[in-house]
């Protein structure tokens, strides 16, 4: 028989009372116990997890969990406040963060979690360009070297295009590509795209591309020359016009700015073959042939109503009012006794010969209506 069956048979109150203060010492140890339980969130420098614990008290909490608050630690509620089930506890560690602001070095703590905290509580808008942590995570507590650039107001002209941004950017080459309008290929920059940002700087862009292009173009067809002493010299007339070919031709064109500045072929392939002409050359001496419709031609008009032999007695004579000592002067006598005497051809030879001597001043009314000067 059990020591408690025994008891029970015990006709002995006394030792029934004793039994039942010992069950009921037990039963209420128990629910206290479980009145103690509390489940509490512990959010240490934004990081949470979920206890259980019977602790009465913050600081007990902490301790419990090996976390030993120092001065400076940010403490929601206090240490010596109670603790109630579902309560959150929170920890924001004191940390020292150097920070590099544009070159200038300073060190200051804070219980910021994060870095956005720390540089909106600090005032700093600026962008991040280095840290010693991984960016996004917590601030570590052992300590953190952040490098902050502040925005700067710069010129810009990118190509033609000139604008004004105000840019958190370490260097030239950073500005660009926050803009939107970063360097590429052979593209130019001035000053140089590693030079550091600095306030009012002024920037130049020179945008290069490089592209190839392929086009089809004539083949001008080529010449069967035949001498022809009976013609004046260099006139040429043709006895059978020739027929242009066409070939298909590949540029590399390189522009600056949007604009060609070079196109080099590199490639050319023939679709039609030209058919060549046959041409009679003159090689009659005298004054070489000169094609209608020249400045000659337009500045006779406008001297003499285009009539190369003129004399209206007025002492100026020919398609371009020569004087008798100008005429002379230039060798007209090779040709002519006098200006209006003279073809055509060889009044535009001695013409040439005056205007590489005198200007167009030569002809000072006609040439400034002609846009000549």
């Amino acid at each position: 028989m059990s020591v408690l069956a025994r008891i029970n048979n015990s006709q002995s109150i006394r030792a029934r009372v004793a039994v039942g203060a010992v069950l009921t010492t037990l039963t209420a140890g128990g629910v206290m116990g479980v009145v103690m339980q509390k489940d509490v969130k512990l959010d240490i420098d934004g990081q949470v997890r979920q206890v259980s614990t019977m602790a009465m008290s913050v600081d007990s909490v902490l301790r419990s969990q090996g976390i030993q608050p120092v001065a400076g630690d940010h403490i929601s509620p206090a240490l010596d406040a109670g603790v109630s089930d579902g309560q959150t506890i929170t920890v924001n560690r004191l940390k020292t963060v150097t920070l590099d602001v544009d070159g200038e070095r300073r060190e200051v703590t804070t219980t910021a979690t994060s870095l956005d905290q720390l540089l909106r509580d600090r005032g700093l808008r600026g962008s991040v360009s280095e840290a010693n942590f991984v960016l996004g995570e917590a601030l570590p507590v052992s300590g953190a070297e952040v490098d902050v650039t502040m925005p700067k107001k710069v010129t810009v002209t990118d190509g033609v295009v000139t604008y004004r941004p105000t840019v958190a950017a370490a260097t030239v080459g950073d500005l660009l590509a926050a803009t939107g309008k970063p360097l590429s290929g052979e593209d130019k920059v001035v000053p140089a795209a590693n030079t550091p940002v600095t306030a009012n700087m002024k920037i130049k862009v020179t945008r290069i591309r490089t592209m190839d292009t392929t086009v089809t173009e004539h083949i001008a067809p080529p010449e069967i020359t035949h001498d022809d002493p009976t013609l004046v010299r260099d006139r040429k007339v043709v006895l059978k016009p020739g027929k242009p070919g066409s070939e298909e031709v590949t540029y590399t064109l390189t522009m600056v700015n949007g604009k060609v500045v070079k196109r080099d072929k590199i490639d050319s392939k023939v679709l039609t073959e030209p058919v060549a002409s046959t041409v009679r050359i003159g090689t009659k001496p005298g004054a070489p042939f000169v094609p209608a419709g020249s400045v000659w031609d337009a500045l006779a008009q406008c001297e003499a109503t285009g009539n190369w032999a003129i004399n209206t007695g007025n002492g100026f004579y020919g398609g371009v009012q020569f004087d008798q000592n100008t005429w002379d002067r230039w060798g007209g006598q090779d040709y002519a006794p006098r200006p209006d005497l003279a073809s055509r051809e060889e009044q535009i030879a001695i013409a040439k010969k005056t205007q590489a001597a005198q200007g167009w001043g030569a002809w000072p009314s006609c040439s400034s209506r002609l846009g000549l000067r």
